[in-house]
């Protein structure tokens, strides 16, 4: 288990500002609460909502009340906690784990979820041909190789791949119907911790038969039920009455689906929303604090708000050109102007709420002089007008013009902002490297440990490595930390990972998010999570 050593004056105040804020998570008598009425939750249109291919906050809302995993995370300390595991314990050198279920655990359908439904879940994610978008989680696990496309048979050209070699993980081993043994292919000490992500959940045997069918109506094993998904309308969800862990404090969990968050603002001053769970724009922001008092619920996330190179783009290829970029920009004067000052600039790229985290990116220094200096070394800017990417619908276009009057200002670069494509096709945009500027893309934490902050998003094999920039090195210190024997070891060697990428600015970080959510004054038990910086909505309870 990870452990929590003293941070830095900036992130303990941070952390304490957190713990403060959240609500206490729910007592242990709660398993037999029996509230009703409805939450009513703004939210965007999801892409996905099978768990092996869930990695948007818009996906992740959902499914967190129709899903339940092994560990989930105390608000307070980011420790795993045992939800459905009954243990999870390591073998002497961390290599392999045995992982034993509660009893009586069930998915909606009635069938149990048990050893089996892990392990199916996790060769479905792990096996590369079905394109799950939470595949490289399970890279760690013996016999991953195996399961992906082979290279060229005769590598001669761009042809079909060789077949994987296998179905299964040889890593997973059932010992009995609630026991299962996972072999890593290299020792961790983070894996108990990794295990609250959503790619580790389980999967029905009836969704594995039909998996178009289960994106569009899930058959969860969380505390509540999928009722309906009208697109780009509603999600209405009911509560599981069966759930062998804490019941859903409300009857019903709808999910409002809108275009833009300031839409949902509106919605909630007519009464029409009990609780918006997005960065509000900053004028809404300052007008909730002073409208809502209370009800607007601030605390540091486990977050990173960030603009990526695509340094596959021969613009971008040298990096005194992203230094330079990232020079010229005043964070604090756009966090000023356009959120009040609600986020902390950030000056490296892991959240501060989490251990090891410190000041590490130079180049997040305000300095319009060197950046004139560095770009005019790489040869000035010869790209024409810059386009700033973002995705429509969550006023994002705000800031980021915001930042291109400082690049033209300080750099003399025109620019133009992009923000006409919804939010799944924004992504699908960016991870088809068809970026053709610079272009937003934060990041919120799957689990609590600094190696989140690096491997997926610069490892070689990252889910979200959409810069196009990889270093073997980098993923070899990551690698050590990995096999570290303790955290505070493992640590020391993701530092020196993030200094690479300090220094090689595939990305540039803005700020650390501190998340606004908005929640009706006829609920109480309101708790958000620093770790993706989601409400834990299945404890809002009705006054």
């Amino acid at each position: 288990m990870l452990t929590r050593p003293t941070l830095a004056k900036l992130a303990a105040g941070a952390a304490a500002t957190a713990i403060a804020l959240v609500a206490p998570t729910a007592p242990a008598g709660a398993s037999d609460r029996t509230g009703g009425g409805e939450l009513r939750v703004f939210a965007e249109e999801p892409g996905h909502l099978v768990p092996g291919n869930v990695n948007q906050s818009e996906s992740l809302i959902v499914d967190s009340v129709l899903y339940s995993g092994l560990v989930r995370y105390d608000p307070a300390t980011l420790q795993p906690v045992n939800v459905q595991a009954e243990s999870i314990t390591a073998s002497a050198d961390q290599k392999v784990w045995t992982i034993r279920l509660k009893k009586h655990l069930t998915f909606h359908n009635g069938e149990p979820v048990d050893a089996d439904a892990y392990i199916r879940a996790w060769n479905h994610t792990a096996y590369g041909p079905n394109a799950q978008a939470n595949n490289d989680f399970f890279r760690s696990i013996e016999g991953y190789a195996d399961l992906q496309a082979g290279p060229d048979p005769d590598g001669d050209g761009p042809r079909q791949p060789a077949p994987p070699k296998t179905t299964k993980l040889s890593g997973l081993r059932k010992t009995d119907d609630r026991t299962f043994k996972v072999t890593l292919s290299e020792p961790y000490s983070g894996f108990r911790t990794m295990l609250g992500y959503i790619g580790f959940h389980p999967m029905a045997k009836a969704c594995l038969a039909d998996l178009k069918s289960c994106d569009e109506k899930p058959i969860g094993n969380g505390p509540y039920r999928i009722e309906k998904w009208e697109h780009n309308k509603v999600i209405k969800t009911v509560r599981f009455e069966r759930y062998a862990g804490d019941k859903g404090a409300s009857r019903r969990i709808t999910f409002k689906l809108m275009e833009n968050v300031s839409d949902g603002y509106a919605a909630f001053g007519k009464g029409e929303l009990d609780v918006i769970r997005k960065l509000l724009p900053g004028d809404k922001l300052q007008e909730a604090r002073q409208k809502y008092g209370a009800g607007l619920i601030e605390v540091p996330m486990a977050s990173l708000q960030r603009i990526a190179f695509p340094t596959y783009d021969s613009r971008f290829k040298d990096k005194r050109v992203r230094q330079a970029l990232s020079m010229a920009v005043d964070r604090g004067a756009i966090i000023d102007k356009i959120y009040h000052g609600a986020h902390v600039p950030a000056d490296g790229f892991v959240s501060p709420v989490f251990p090891g985290a410190r000041s590490s990116c130079a180049y997040c220094t305000y300095d319009p002089e060197k950046a004139r200096k560095l770009l005019a070394e790489a040869g000035g800017w010869q790209g024409g007008t810059l386009e700033l990417w973002t995705n429509a619908g969550a006023d994002h276009q705000v800031w980021m013009a915001e930042l291109g009057e400082q690049l033209k200002r300080n750099l003399g670069i025109d620019y133009v902002v992009k923000a006409d494509l919804p939010y799944t096709q924004y992504v699908e945009k960016i991870h088809a490297n068809g970026m053709t500027g610079m272009f937003r893309s934060g990041w919120n934490s799957d689990y609590p440990s600094m190696e989140n902050f690096l491997t997926p998003l610069y490892g070689r094999n990252g889910s979200t490595a959409v810069t196009g920039w990889s270093d073997p090195r980098f993923d070899e210190l990551v690698a050590r930390g990995n096999r570290a024997a303790t955290s505070e070891e493992a640590i020391g060697f993701y530092q020196q990972a993030e200094d690479m990428v300090a220094e090689e600015m595939p990305a540039m970080p803005v700020w650390y998010v501190k998340g606004s959510t908005l929640v009706s004054d006829k609920f109480t038990n309101a708790v958000v999570n620093p770790v993706g910086g989601e409400p834990v909505l299945a404890g809002f309870t009705r006054k």
